[in-house]
């Protein structure tokens, strides 16, 4: 993986990546920013895509037919959706669901054996080692993704977002490897938007650290 597209929906969740990418150019493209440069001598291009999902398939296609990446990894901040993921946990999405559209156009064409988009096996992986180096709760499982909260929301989901399955499909059609890495704002046990905007920060920032972990085994490679 010689270049990566480091993606997230908003600046206040790209913003940690700016202490870490060397070199840093801008370039605007199709009324977005594009940082260039090297994090630990691996390309990068990142990008903030605004929420939504047909804001992050638009930035991902361009990160994959403009600046030509290799592999997509997603990072920013989520809900959770079970009981045990706690505020600032971090969910490694392996795969990735809709929950507000009709599933089964998905499956019609392209073909695709079920709605469900899995990231990278080999990135999976990279990311099980990063996850045995960090002091606190790492999870691995699906993320829901839709604009607005629709039921029914997937039974295995560990957290919701607006943004992983659209990136995650646009790589699939790409065949473009990717990962999510989310870590979470909010829960039942603290809900609403106040407690949104009281942990994101802290959140973005625990997912960007996880993301720098495992840009190290990628870099060992």
């Amino acid at each position: 993986m010689n270049k990566i597209g480091i993606l997230c929906a908003t600046i206040k969740e790209l913003n940690p990546y700016f202490s870490v990418i060397q070199n840093m150019k801008v370039d605007e493209y199709a009324m977005h920013s594009f940082y260039t440069g090297e994090i630990g001598g691996i390309e990068v291009v990142a990008a903030y895509s605004g929420c939504g999902k047909i804001n992050a398939s638009i930035t991902a296609q361009i990160l994959i037919d403009k600046y030509q990446v290799d592999a997509i990894i997603f990072s920013g901040i989520a809900g959770g959706m079970k009981q045990e993921i706690e505020v600032f946990d971090t969910v490694v999405c392996i795969a990735s669901a809709f929950h507000d559209t009709d599933n089964e156009i998905y499956t019609d064409f392209p073909v695709m054996d079920k709605p469900v988009f899995y990231a990278d096996e080999r990135l999976i992986s990279l990311a099980r080692k990063a996850a045995e180096k960090m002091e606190r709760k790492i999870y691995f499982g699906l993320a829901t993704t839709g604009d607005k909260f629709v039921e029914p929301i997937h039974p295995d989901a560990l957290c919701i977002d607006m943004e992983t399955a659209a990136m995650a499909h646009t790589c699939y059609l790409n065949r473009v490897p990717f990962i999510a890495i989310r870590s979470i704002s909010d829960n039942n046990k603290e809900a609403g938007q106040e407690a949104i905007n009281k942990n994101y920060e802290t959140a973005a920032y625990r997912s960007f650290q996880f993301v720098c972990e495992l840009f190290g085994n990628i870099r060992d490679l």
